[in-house]
């Protein structure tokens, strides 16, 4: 008997026995329980992972509750990641989750990374970016990077455990990355569908990970445009004088 409650999802139907199992395997860290973090986590779980650890130091504020599926307004002043991992035991009781009320930063993000097979970035904040991105590096870790803004997002992917040189975050010039910050940093409002629609391409990245099947984003950024319904993808090149790379 399958006692799993999601049992023979799309993805065994879709893309085989093999690459469910890598999904049970594989240890997702989620960094960033906002509009990003609740989507992407709630997709993993439905998908069928199984070894989840999330950070994030928020409480959950009313202003969030327009796009941030995991929670609702009885949540309102709880900690995210304690409520997000209440929410994702009620679709999956067997999960493994591991929960941590911080902030992740230089002291802590080497611990917090070796738990991980697979880094997802949901953060709003391009100094943690810069973080992960540095540490995924070191420790030769799968990095999906994303963010959203009013009507736009960007998703990147670095799979730093490849013996290939790819180019990492730092790579992009200088004007390519004050363009991500701007964006990832927007204090404007946005909308749900923008933030549902950024998540899925980054847990599609997922999916061609574990199951080595379509066109994956790794030495480019996808900047999606949901107001002009538009997707473009920018090329990155590794550069020979990056400070996290190249030195």
């Amino acid at each position: 008997m399958d006692l799993t409650p999601i049992g023979k999802n799309a993805i065994v139907q879709i893309l085989g026995e093999e690459s469910q199992k890598l999904l049970q395997e594989l240890r997702f860290l989620i960094v960033g329980l906002g509009g990003l973090g609740s989507f992407v986590a709630s997709e993993l779980v439905y998908l069928g992972a199984k070894n989840i650890i999330l950070v994030d130091n928020d409480r959950v504020s009313r202003s969030n509750l327009d796009r941030q599926i995991l929670y609702g307004w009885h949540d309102v002043g709880k900690s995210k990641v304690l409520v997000a991992a209440r929410r994702l035991k009620q679709i999956n009781p067997f999960l493994k989750l591991e929960t941590f009320d911080t902030r992740l930063t230089k002291i802590n993000a080497n611990y917090l990374i070796d738990k991980a097979d697979v880094v997802i970035d949901c953060t709003d904040n391009f100094d943690t970016k810069r973080i992960l991105n540095r540490v995924c590096y070191n420790k030769k870790r799968m990095l999906i990077s994303a963010a959203v803004g009013k009507w736009e997002g960007w998703v990147a992917s670095f799979p730093f455990y490849k013996e290939k040189e790819i180019p990492c975050l730092e790579c992009l010039f200088p004007g390519d990355l004050e363009t991500l910050k701007e964006i990832s940093e927007n204090n404007e409002p946005t909308l749900v569908t923008t933030v549902a629609s950024v998540a899925t391409f980054q847990v599609n990245e997922v999916i061609k990970l574990v199951s080595g099947e379509g066109e994956n984003l790794v030495g480019k950024t996808l900047i999606i445009d949901t107001k002009t319904n538009q997707c473009v993808i920018a090329k990155l090149k590794k550069n020979p004088q990056c400070s996290v790379c190249s030195v």
